[in-house]
């Protein structure tokens, strides 16, 4: 049987995955702490909530930016399991530890949990061809891989509950530096001479390509509209995650707490709320110099 969602956290990512739940026919409540976020699914007919307790849903999904966050939407006042529910799956960038807490308190409810970040941004979240790690019993990952088949092209079990979390953590590490990486490079070339639309053609079919130089660049860099949709504080937060896990583990990790460091401090200089993307412009200020226009980024 198809199970009736509450899905919590319908923000630039949440959103657009809660409603290809709709589309695909899921019987579907949404909360936000956000009014505004909600508008969309109201306007559907879709109950709506800015706490989950009132409404109905026999799984939970979680979208939310920590697991602190995700335990509040769970346990805190007009919490979600303040009505039974027979299973909780955190789609969130959620820290590793926090999520082995969150799954102990529901393992005493006998409420099944999964922690399944997600990766592909925005446009793949419209889409429904997200990439999702799953962390938990394989057979939990099985009975709900329709639900999550509906948001996301790829669906893997990495290991127990934790595991998806921890490699969310390490992807978005591998994604953050080849950002940095690239917007230095387009901004050393620019001033170099060499034309920015022709650097990321060349790089896209080069040893050098990346998701960073084959969507991040042409679709919110070249056009400087910085429009991603992936905020600036959240990536600092999940390279936050990356550098513990390292300590933790003790392995040598250099680069993640570089990366971690460059971008909290981009972090504190361009907003917590800025794109991803903006980090150019940092860049370019520390540089004295703007990357331009191309005719070639103009006509796109």
């Amino acid at each position: 049987m198809t199970p009736s969602v509450v899905f919590i956290g319908v923000g630039n990512m949440g959103g657009p995955m809660a409603m290809r739940l709709a589309q695909a026919g899921f019987a579907l409540a949404v909360a936000d702490v956000r009014a505004e976020t909600l508008a969309p699914f109201a306007d559907r007919g879709i109950a709506t909530g800015t706490r989950p307790a009132a409404l109905q849903g026999d799984v939970v999904v979680t979208m939310l930016p920590t697991d602190t966050h995700v335990s509040d939407a769970l346990f805190g006042d007009g919490g979600a399991l303040e009505l039974p529910r027979e299973a909780v799956i955190d789609m969130s960038s959620s820290a590793p530890q926090g999520t082995l807490d969150i799954a102990a308190r529901l393992a005493k409810r006998k409420i099944s949990f999964l922690d399944v970040p997600v990766s592909g941004g925005v446009p793949r979240a419209k889409t429904g061809e997200l990439t999702a790690m799953a962390g938990g019993d394989a057979a939990t990952i099985e009975a709900y891989r329709p639900l999550l088949e509906t948001m996301c092209a790829s669906v893997r079990r990495v290991g127990d509950v934790g595991a998806g979390v921890t490699m969310k953590a390490l992807n978005n590490f591998l994604s953050a530096s080849a950002m940095w990486a690239a917007c230095e490079a387009l901004v050393a070339g620019s001033k170099a001479g060499l034309d920015p639309a022709t650097m990321v053609e060349v790089w896209s079919t080069s040893t050098a390509r990346s998701h960073a130089v084959d969507v991040k660049l042409p679709s919110a860099v070249l056009p400087r509209t910085f429009d991603y949709g992936f905020a600036l504080g959240l990536m600092a937060k999940d390279l936050g995650i990356a550098a513990q896990i390292a300590r933790q583990n003790d392995v040598a990790a250099p680069m993640i707490a570089q990366t971690q460091a460059i971008f909290s401090l981009a972090s504190d200089a361009l907003g917590a709320q800025a794109d991803l993307t903006t980090i150019l412009t940092l860049i370019e200020r520390w540089s004295a110099f703007a990357v331009p226009t191309t005719a070639a980024t103009e006509d796109s």
